[in-house]
Formats: structure tokens, C-alpha cells, sequence
């Protein structure tokens, strides 16, 4: 979705239908803040620890995330 553009103006008018104007910047924040933190945590080369790496054995297969570039960047994504 990120190169149509008209796919995310329809996705973003659904979200103004659905909240507030300050609803949906508060939701953009939350969603660039946890980006932000991934990339700081994959560039300080943070491993996941054993639990976490049990709970999310096949989920970023599952959930496609082994298709974008980044994946590259975790261990076991690819």
C-alpha cells in the first residue's frame, strides 16, 4: 500500500470516519514511535531473549514480515 496512493487516502479517510482528527494524529504518533523504537533497538543490536524468541517462533512468516527489506536486519527472519 505504501506506493497507492489513492489506497491510503481511501484507508485514511476510513480512519476519519471512524475517529477524531486528534484521535488519528495520536494514532499516527503511537505507530512512528514504536518504528522509531524497532530501529533503535535493531541498531544497537538488542536480541531477543529466549522467551520472546519461543513466543514468536513462525509468527514473522506467518505475518509476512520476512518480506520486507528490514527482516534482514533480524536474526532468524530470514
Amino acid at each position: 500500500m505504501a506506493n497507492d496512493q489513492a489506497a491510503m487516502q481511501h484507508e485514511r479517510a476510513q480512519l476519519l470516519r471512524l475517529l477524531s482528527p486528534q484521535q488519528f494524529v495520536d494514532v499516527c504518533a503511537v505507530i512512528g514511535a514504536f518504528n522509531v523504537v524497532d530501529r533503535i533497538a535493531d541498531s544497537t543490536g538488542i536480541a531477543l531473549d529466549d522467551m520472546m524468541l519461543a513466543m514468536s517462533a513462525g509468527l514473522p512468516q506467518e505475518l509476512g514480515l520476512t518480506n520486507f527489506n528490514s527482516a534482514a536486519n533480524t536474526p532468524g527472519m530470514r
